[in-house]
């Protein structure tokens, strides 16, 4: 039995490795495009399986769930009232019912309550506070939503407040009109002529399903990519966002299935049925928001292909290591910037220096907190030196790395092995300045330069 124990851990052992293998060990980019394609598939399924388990993404889900409870009727009510201003609030209820769709057959029973209430909640003659208040719970709703997504594009700043209203504001204002052009330039179309075309063609019928069923994912899933470009704090190429839209209408026709014949079946039966719609919905709105969330982190690890492996949190880089990475990344920078090139991206750099992407942004992180370099107003931002480094030596910098944050949390303590470190620092210190504290840091690269 122990003999047979052993082999059974050594064959999952092989297994693992040989996924592995599989995963990271190879170089994808010289694949054929088919094999590339199954391999970065299997890459982003890992990382977001990844994701899931280590329970950020419910997290973020379910904090969601009360925000959306709070701003959906106000954000509804905002949109109602610029489409109402053109006459065609109705155009909100196939959006809508699109939206609800999972519930199955109860979805236009909701869609009517929903609209009902916004209908009656009549924004033109309410006073200014309460406009006001209305924006502000807006407001507050979609910055909440954007850290969500900002936790999965791994983007340390929000918004600023200015930019925030005057764009939550186009989304919420501009949104509604949007889809006003869109319904009238949709019933300008003549549909009947198309109809009857292609129901008199062999197959037509077939044909014509098959192209409304398309119609309605094509477009659902630029809606979730618009969603998944507008949210995030940064720059969403959009062939990722699309792709991460694809998967998300994917899931949620699915989700449709299994909501519509499994909860709202036992909701019809039970007989506490307002109670337990109530829980249907929330599920539901939980549901929802984990799906949107699971779609943008597939749309996060397409743009960023490296950090399938390592994911978005910092690495646990030794000491050293981190002294090294950052002193060459500020060697590039100032290196690219002494020559007279553009100014290098993240991206560019991690490209430069064959490094990881969460080192490299680690390393960019401290760098800028010593105050080596700038961040530009680029999207995305570029980094230059923040001041002059001619006189610059390798040691103050190299010191300054050291020093960094140093002030957040103090060792203190007057225990003889904390003197005795100290005092040993301290010789250290006077020992490197002595013997190299007049290498310049430009000096170190020309003579890189010249050999």
């Amino acid at each position: 039995m122990p003999l047979q124990f052993a082999q059974l851990k050594d064959l999952v052992n092989e297994g693992k490795k040989r996924i592995e293998q599989f995963l990271w060990q190879r170089r994808v980019d010289a694949l054929p495009w088919w094999q590339r394609f199954i391999v970065r598939s299997c890459q982003i399924t890992v990382a977001v399986i990844r994701d899931l388990t280590q329970g950020q993404l419910s997290l973020r889900a379910m904090s969601l769930v009360f925000t959306t409870l709070i701003g959906f009727f106000p954000l509804l009510a905002l949109s109602f009232a610029v489409l109402k201003s053109f006459g065609v609030h109705n155009a909100v209820e196939p959006t809508l019912q699109a939206l609800l769709e999972p519930l199955g057959e109860r979805s236009s029973e909701f869609t009517g309550q929903i609209l009902n209430y916004v209908d009656n909640m009549s924004v033109e003659v309410i006073g200014i506070t309460s406009v006001g208040l209305l924006l502000y719970i807006v407001l507050d709703m979609m910055r909440k939503i954007e850290l969500a997504f900002n936790y999965i594009w791994a983007v340390k700043h929000a918004r600023s407040w200015s930019s925030r209203i005057s764009e939550y504001l186009f989304a919420v204002i501009v949104s509604p009109m949007l889809l006003f052009f869109s319904i009238s330039l949709t019933a300008s179309i003549n549909a009947n002529f198309f109809e009857e075309l292609l129901t008199n063609m062999p197959f037509g019928l077939v044909l014509l399903q098959m192209t409304a069923g398309l119609a309605s994912i094509l477009l659902m899933s630029l809606a979730f990519a618009f969603a998944y470009s507008f949210l995030p704090n940064t720059r969403v190429h959009f062939s990722s966002a699309f792709i991460g839209g694809l998967i998300t209408t994917i899931i949620w026709k699915l989700m449709g299935l299994v909501f519509a014949e499994f909860f709202i079946t036992s909701a019809r039966e039970s007989i506490y049925l307002a109670f337990a719609s109530a829980i249907v919905i929330m599920f539901f709105i939980y549901i929802g928001w984990l799906v949107a969330l699971i779609g943008s982190s597939i749309a996060f690890y397409h743009q960023h292909p490296a950090k399938t492996r390592t994911g978005r949190g910092l690495l646990q880089l030794s000491i050293a290591q981190r002294e090294n990475l950052a002193l060459a990344v500020a060697a590039t920078i100032i290196e690219r910037f002494n020559k007279g090139g553009r100014a290098l991206t993240e991206e560019e750099l991690i490209a430069t220096l064959a490094s990881n992407p969460s080192a490299v942004g680690q390393a960019l992180d401290e760098i800028q907190e010593i105050g080596l370099i700038t961040a530009t107003y680029d999207d995305p931002p570029r980094y230059l030196p923040a001041h002059a480094v001619d006189q610059c030596t390798l040691v103050e910098i190299w010191q300054a790395l050291r020093r960094s944050n140093s002030d957040v949390f103090s060792t203190g303590g007057d225990a003889h092995e904390m003197t005795l470190v100290r005092d040993f620092q301290d010789r250290l210190n006077s020992t490197v300045e002595r013997e190299l504290g007049e290498i310049k840091f430009t000096d170190v690269l020309s003579t890189e330069r010249s050999d």
